[in-house]
């Protein structure tokens, strides 16, 4: 039986994707904001487009990690959400340093909240049948 820790190493081929996301995130985070901006308005007019923009990308995060842990069990979905929530928060901390930039308690909760729905959403589809690219870990 091979652990999801093990395969993370066995397999790079399942981790570059999470790991390119992360950077070009990180990427997305640093640069300037264009002169333009985002829409003020969100979908619905509850809240505005960024922190939509925001709960998205970090929803997405957790797939890719899930993708790169080959399986989907309970800690491995908190351990996934944990790690997109802890690498948005890192990522408005480091905003708080940059000239153009600012830190934005709003974003971080959209990032956690992205990032819970996605862990919550792939919880009940694992729960339903396996997911396209889920390794079953037999416990033989």
């Amino acid at each position: 039986m091979q652990s999801p820790w093990r395969s993370l190493t066995a397999w790079p081929g399942r981790t570059g994707p999470a790991v390119l996301y992360a950077v070009i995130v990180f990427g997305g985070s640093v640069v300037p904001p264009p002169s333009s901006g985002i829409s003020p308005a969100g979908p619905f007019g509850l809240v505005g487009a960024d922190k939509w923009l925001h709960a998205a990308t970090y929803a997405a995060f957790v797939v890719l990690v899930v993708y790169a842990l080959w399986t989907v069990t309970p800690r491995l979905l908190v351990v996934a959400v944990v790690v997109a929530s802890a690498y948005g928060a890192g990522l408005e901390v480091v905003q708080s340093f940059l000239p153009l930039r600012s830190f934005d308690l709003l974003d971080m909760l959209a990032n956690v909240l992205g990032a819970l729905l996605a862990g919550v959403v792939l919880w009940v589809l694992s729960r339903r049948s396996a997911l396209p690219w889920e390794k079953r870990i037999r416990s033989d």
